[in-house]
């Protein structure tokens, strides 16, 4: 909670104009209102929060424009924030005050509590203003909430219930957040780590909705084992949890596994389908993700193969027609994240809807997240048009795509 709110103003000499920016220094009272907020150290499974000095807390619009920058100033529960705010406001306007950062990104968390401090703590808080001359807000204080849940999961082998050492996960969820935007808008998607020293207690902060609903868990070991689980459970937001997830490791798999069983060859999880009448793995996930709903690396057609090892491959057109033709799909969103499952044998196989990278106008475009799916096959019949695999909602096609564009790459392997 943020007390004893002093604002001052000042403005150019040269442009007194109604509408012109102002610059308000700041000098505030703030706590972090209750020991769920902040992720710093935990004594009897409880998480207790404080400011660290040089902490930030941005300012932003209700568009998301940011329009200042506060300073924690000492390393304690309560603490002084200053800074300064420039604009143009009016009244009834809502300005929100985040804590951390202006952005939020769940992915690539570290499974630590510092890891979420330094990278996934998030709260935020609103204020209204109520004057622009002096700046007024309708409270002098604002209450900073965490807009997440944070879980110490302690993984163990559900085969002999010894503790496994975790090195990497994937977490989905129907309304698991992957990340916020400095307008608040939030992006659903798996939530991934790795961890600088594999444990079997990793804390992961998520968001998502406080509905009971399935959580899929996807993690590898520290000596590379592979393991897989399902586990429900209701999270809520700006509480802290402990949760025990009995993992199912992940056999090898050979020529003699029925078509649709589930094992690990070349290093990666990956499901037996009868391609052409002949046996072939494929992986669970897409190359560089850590996880099926995770959309991986995406790779333009000179570099499709660039992040493949263990004889792994990219599959021909040939065998993603093939492919195709034999396993009926569906669209949908199993665990949050768009795609097809295709159903082989008593299992499935999910490719999320990653969209392409259009990386001949600008590396940062991307296109139709969500609502389809490109996969780069090996050929390319020339005149630059190699193809691909695409799929939406309606359809399943085999088109040709183009050599600048930047697609995720779902590797075959053979089976001896």
């Amino acid at each position: 909670m943020l007390t004893m709110l002093a604002f001052t103003a000042c403005s150019s000499d040269n442009d007194e104009r109604a509408d012109a920016p102002r610059f308000y220094n700041v000098t505030l009272t703030a706590s972090m209102g209750d020991a769920e907020t902040r992720a710093l150290s935990e004594s009897g499974n409880v998480i207790t929060a404080s400011f660290a000095a040089g902490d930030k807390v941005k300012v932003l619009k209700s568009d998301g424009t940011e329009v200042g920058e506060l300073t924690a100033k000492t390393a304690e529960p309560s603490t002084t924030l200053e800074g300064t705010i420039s604009g143009t406001f009016s009244v009834n306007e809502e300005l929100t005050f985040r804590y951390r950062s202006a952005t939020a990104n769940y992915d690539g968390q570290v499974g630590t509590l510092d890891g979420i401090a330094a990278n996934q703590d998030y709260e935020e808080g609103t204020l209204t203003v109520t004057s622009t001359d002096p700046l007024t807000f309708n409270s002098n204080s604002v209450t900073l909430l965490a807009k997440q849940s944070i879980t110490k999961f302690t993984f163990k082998d559900a085969s002999t219930d010894a503790a496994v050492s975790v090195k990497t996960f994937g977490i989905a969820a129907v309304g698991l957040v992957q990340s916020i935007a400095t307008n608040g808008t939030e992006t659903a998607g798996a939530v991934t780590g790795t961890l600088g020293t594999a444990s079997s207690d990793v804390y992961v902060a998520l968001r998502t909705s406080s509905s009971s609903q399935a959580y899929s868990f996807t993690v590898k070991d520290n000596d590379g084992n592979w393991y897989i689980a399902t586990k429900n459970a209701k999270l809520t937001n700006r509480k802290n949890y402990t949760a025990t997830v009995k993992l199912t490791p992940l056999p090898a798999l050979t020529s003699s596994d029925a078509v649709g069983t589930i094992g690990v060859i070349g290093g990666l999880p990956a499901i037996v389908v009868t391609i052409s009448e002949t046996k072939k793995a494929v992986a669970l996930m897409n190359v560089g993700a850590l996880c099926p709903e995770d959309y991986g690396t995406y790779y333009t057609f000179a570099n499709r193969a660039s992040g493949l090892s263990n004889d792994w491959y990219v599959p021909t057109q040939a065998e993603l027609s093939s492919f195709k033709g034999t396993y009926t799909s569906t669209w949908g969103a199993p665990y949050g994240v768009n795609g097809r499952t295709f159903t082989i044998g008593s299992n499935s196989l999910f490719l999320p809807a990653a969209g392409l990278d259009d990386t001949d106008n600008d590396p940062s475009d991307f296109y139709n997240v969500s609502t389809f799916g490109y996969y780069w096959s090996s050929d390319d019949p020339g005149e630059g048009l190699p193809i691909c695999l695409s799929f939406s909602s309606e359809v399943v096609n085999i088109i040709s795509g183009y050599k600048t564009d930047a697609l995720p790459v779902r590797p075959f392997h053979a089976l001896n």
